[in-house]
């Protein structure tokens, strides 16, 4: 029998994934099935499915003053010792492509435009910092996700932009992005189908170097760096599982599932502990299921997950999150309505 695709669209223009039906159809095909075993099997997946999680709620929330530029999702962002930088991403549901560039300084509060990056308007653009240079690129450039893999090193000093060494994997958009050490680590993404690549970039020598492929292919997904680690997991459509890259021998672990699966989270780091929060648990064609407003904490050191309650601000998905001096900060994303401009601060 032929196997029939499914075509699924998500409400954030960037993504338009497929996903096969094979499974429906050798289950389909299969012989019946001994309901003798029924109550047996009913008695695993309960138990499977109780596992418990510690609950340790973040209780200092503060939202702060609301972002000044165009209200934005699927955004970049980049942190250099007390300032964030936001920039990039779409004002529309599928239009309002954006290059503009802001930065914010967490010790005032306040908001300054800089230089525009000087590349095409996209989304879901990868940016890191290493010494005073930031690190643009990749992303897509319409809402039916035309890849650009081109790379520009901004100095944050002078305010200036300038062209780098091109990215040379197959996949360019929504990828997942650390500093660890002086370089640049990449790892899947999407453009056109699902990719498994990890890279890393070296600033000094403006070259891109293949490492060991992620045991996965998938986008929209979520994690951080710490210590000399990657961690990335969860993405379309609805996994939770996740995965440590140890840049010092080239090489991925499986490690402890997140308590529920999502997409379009993000994740940053503070004080060795990961965080994992809001997104969407994906349900159907033109994103139907639910926006998430959860937050949890990854401990390396025990491969454990805790649950940290919900974002005051409310469920949404697409934001950009980051760090500074032990605190955590989500700026903008999206609900099913509109893009968002406040601006929320967490101390763990």
């Amino acid at each position: 029998m032929q196997k029939t695709q499914t075509l699924i669209k998500m409400t954030g223009c960037e993504f338009h994934p497929t996903i096969k039906k094979s499974n429906y159809l050798r289950m389909k095909n299969c012989k019946k099935f001994n309901l003798s075993y029924f109550p047996s099997i009913v008695i695993f997946l309960l138990l499977c499915s109780c596992q418990k999680y510690d609950f340790t709620p973040i209780n200092k929330w503060q939202q702060l003053n609301d972002f000044p530029g165009p209200a934005r999702a699927s955004a970049t962002a980049f942190v250099y010792q007390d300032k964030a930088f936001i920039g990039l991403g779409r004002s529309g549901l599928k239009s309002g492509f954006l290059k503009d560039l802001w930065e914010y300084d967490s010790k005032t509060d306040q908001w300054k435009r800089k230089s525009d990056f000087p590349g095409a308007p996209r989304v879901k653009a990868i940016g890191a910092v290493i010494g005073n240079k930031t690190y643009v690129g990749l992303g897509a450039t319409t809402a039916f996700q035309e890849p650009v893999n081109d790379f520009w090193e901004y100095d944050i000093i002078n305010d200036t932009w300038k062209q780098l060494a091109s990215f040379p994997g197959n996949a360019t958009n929504d990828l997942f992005c650390a500093v660890i050490g002086n370089c640049i680590y990449t790892t899947l993404g999407y453009s056109n189908t699902y990719n498994s690549d990890t890279y890393k970039y070296d600033p000094q020598t403006n070259t891109w170097t293949k490492l060991k492929n992620c045991p996965i292919e998938r986008s929209g997904t979520a994690g951080f760096a710490i210590d000399k680690n990657l961690y990335v997991g969860t993405g379309y459509a609805n996994y939770k599982d996740f995965y440590c890259y140890h840049t010092e021998n080239d090489s991925w672990s499986r490690m402890t599932d997140l308590p529920k699966g999502r997409v379009l989270s993000k994740g940053l780091s503070i004080n060795g502990q990961g965080y994992i929060m809001l997104g969407r648990f994906w349900g159907g064609s033109l994103n139907n299921g639910k926006l998430l407003s959860d937050v949890v904490k990854y401990d390396p050191d025990k491969d454990e997950w805790t649950r940290c309650g919900d974002f005051p601000g409310g469920a949404r998905q697409n934001m950009v999150v980051f760090a500074i001096n032990g605190k955590g900060y989500v700026v903008g994303g999206e609900d099913d309505y509109v893009r968002k401009p406040d601006v929320w601060m967490f101390q763990p």
